[in-house]
């Protein structure tokens, strides 16, 4: 099995997202991790009911720096808007999403988001895993 890391900003969104919706409908062919480039205090509420309107529910535990990952093995790395902090890690193919961060957006623009990264992960990750 290929494993991935999301990378945003915060890991209170976008890649909390991603994490969760790999993990949980593509988990056959993909394990994921999630971290952020400058970790917020806490995942975005928002990001919690976005998913538990698919039917996900997730723990909100802290989110966690890529430093903790700078040893750890992935096959790809998917950053989102991390800008200069964005990690590079060897042997991992990399993959650069422009994804903007849905945390001031309404439910229904942040629920786009979710699918997006949804789509994202069906169409660029899966078919090469």
């Amino acid at each position: 099995m290929k494993s991935v890391l999301f990378v945003c900003v915060e890991n209170a969104c976008r890649s909390q997202l991603a994490e969760a919706i790999t993990n949980t409908f593509h988990g056959y062919s993909l394990q994921a991790s999630s971290a952020g480039s400058r970790p917020a205090k806490k995942v975005n509420p928002k990001a919690i009911s976005s998913l538990l309107r698919i039917g996900i529910h997730i723990e909100p535990d802290e989110p966690k720096d890529v430093k903790i990952f700078k040893d750890n093995h992935f096959d790809y790395v998917v950053t989102m808007g991390c800008g200069d902090k964005c990690p590079y890690i060897p042997g991992a193919k990399m993959f650069d999403w422009q994804i903007p961060d849905p945390k001031l957006m309404s439910d229904d623009d942040f629920d786009a988001i979710r699918d997006l990264i949804d789509f994202k992960i069906q169409s660029e990750l899966i078919p090469d895993a």
